[in-house]
C-alpha cells in the first residue's frame, strides 16, 4: 500500500510540474493571454485562428450567456459598417444596420460591467496582455455603397472618413482602455471576388484593376492613420496586416495550398450554372434556390463577398511567415531600426496617394490578369 501511495504522489508530482512547465512554455512563446475582435461576423473564423495560433482561447461572442471577459470577445456582427448610418444618409446610401461604432460600444459596456470605474476593475492590466484585432474595418462599407449603384469614383470620396473612424475608435481603445497591441489589416483586393467581377467571355483568371486600386488607396490611408498613431503613442504596438498582399500569394499559390483552379474563382455557395463563378446576384448564399458545394476546402470563395474558412485560415498564417505580410513583424517589441524602416516607408507611400485618384479615374472600368 506504502508503494502505491507513493507511486500515486510521484505521478501527482509529475502532472504539476508538466502542468507548470506547459505554461511556462505558452507563456514564453505568446505573451499574450487573449484576443478581442471586431468586424463583420461572417469573418470571425479569422480571429478564431489566430487565437488558435497563438495557443489562445477561442473566442465567446459578447451576446453569450455567462461571457468571460479575460477569456476573450468576439465583438463582431453581421455586415458591421465602419461608418454611422448617418454618414451614409448624406451621401446618398441607404444605412446599413450595424456600425464598428455600436462595436466599440458593445466593448465599453462590456468592460465597464459591475466596476464602479474601468480601473476599479483590472480590466486595463487585462487588455495591456490582449490583442485588439479589426478585420478589414471599411470593406463593408465600401461594398454596401458599390452595391447601392455608387461608382468607385463616388465610393473613393469615402476613404477619408472611413480611415479616420478607424483611427478614432483606435485612439478611443488606448486612451479609455489602455489597450496596448493591436492587429489592424488592410482589406483585400476588391477586384478579384466574384461578387464585383463581369463575365469578359475569356479563360483567363482576371481581375477588376479599378477596384483593386480602389482597395490599395484604402490600404494606403490606412497605413497613415498607423502610422501617425504609433508616432503619437510610442509606447503602443500598432500591427498592419496587409491583408491584400496575403489574399494574392493565396491566389498565386492555391495549387499548393489544396485549392482547385477549375474553381479557384467560382463561389461554393451560390447559384450552380449561373455564369462563370456560380454567382447570381438575386440567388445569394442563403437564399432559395442557392446552394452549397460539397468541397468548401478546394475554394476560395465561400460566396460572392466572402473567403471560405480555408482561405482565411491561409491568410492568417501569413501573418507568421517573415515574408512581409505584417508590419512591424511580430517581435512583440519595437526598435529603433524597425521605426525609423516604417517611417521611411510611410514617407514614400504617401508620395503615391495623389497618383492612386488619378488612376482610379484612367482605370476605373478595366480589368488586369492577377
Amino acid at each position: 500500500m506504502a508503494s502505491l501511495t507513493n507511486h500515486c504522489f510521484f505521478l501527482i508530482l509529475l502532472l504539476i510540474i508538466f502542468a507548470a512547465s506547459s505554461a511556462k512554455a505558452q507563456e514564453q512563446s505568446s505573451p499574450f493571454y487573449s484576443i478581442y475582435s471586431f468586424g463583420d461576423s461572417d469573418s470571425a473564423s479569422t480571429s478564431d485562428h489566430l487565437a488558435a495560433v497563438l495557443g489562445l482561447p477561442s473566442l465567446q461572442h459578447y451576446t453569450d450567456e455567462g461571457v468571460e471577459f479575460e477569456s476573450g470577445i468576439s465583438f463582431m456582427t453581421p455586415g458591421a459598417t465602419v461608418m454611422s448610418p448617418f454618414s451614409f444618409i448624406k451621401n446618398g446610401i441607404p444605412a446599413p444596420q450595424q456600425s464598428h461604432h455600436s462595436q466599440i460600444s458593445a466593448f465599453m459596456k462590456v468592460f465597464y460591467k459591475d466596476c464602479f470605474s474601468f480601473h476599479d476593475c483590472g480590466r486595463n492590466k487585462v487588455l495591456q496582455k490582449a490583442i485588439i484585432y479589426m478585420d478589414q474595418p471599411g470593406f463593408n462599407d465600401y461594398k454596401h455603397s458599390l452595391l447601392h449603384t455608387k461608382s468607385i469614383s463616388e465610393v473613393s470620396k469615402l476613404v477619408p472618413d472611413v480611415v479616420e473612424t478607424i483611427k478614432s475608435s483606435i485612439e478611443q481603445l488606448i486612451k479609455d482602455a489602455e489597450a496596448k497591441h493591436f492587429v489592424v489589416t488592410g482589406i483585400i483586393p476588391m477586384g478579384c471576388l466574384p461578387g464585383f467581377r463581369e463575365d469578359d467571355n475569356s479563360r483567363k483568371i482576371k481581375c477588376h484593376k479599378g477596384l483593386n486600386l480602389f482597395a490599395t488607396l484604402h490600404n494606403d490611408h490606412l497605413w497613415q492613420a498607423l502610422e501617425e498613431l504609433r508616432l503619437k503613442y510610442p509606447e503602443v504596438e500598432i500591427i498592419y496586416a496587409d491583408y491584400y498582399k496575403a489574399f494574392m500569394a493565396v491566389l498565386r499559390n492555391h495549387a499548393f495550398l489544396g485549392f482547385k483552379t477549375e474553381t479557384l474563382m467560382k463561389v461554393c455557395c451560390g447559384s450552380t450554372g449561373s455564369g462563370p463563378f456560380n454567382f447570381d446576384p438575386l440567388r445569394q448564399c442563403g437564399e432559395k434556390g442557392a446552394v452549397a458545394c460539397s468541397d468548401r476546402a478546394s475554394h476560395i470563395h465561400w460566396d460572392g463577398f466572402r473567403l471560405t474558412p480555408e482561405a482565411s485560415k491561409n491568410m492568417i498564417d501569413t501573418f507568421f511567415s517573415k515574408k512581409g505580410f505584417v508590419f512591424p513583424e511580430f517581435k512583440f517589441a519595437t526598435n529603433h531600426h524597425t521605426a525609423a524602416a516604417e517611417r521611411h516607408r510611410s514617407k514614400v507611400y504617401g508620395r503615391f496617394r495623389d497618383g492612386l485618384r488619378h488612376l482610379l479615374e484612367l482605370h476605373a472600368n478595366n480589368i488586369v490578369d492577377y
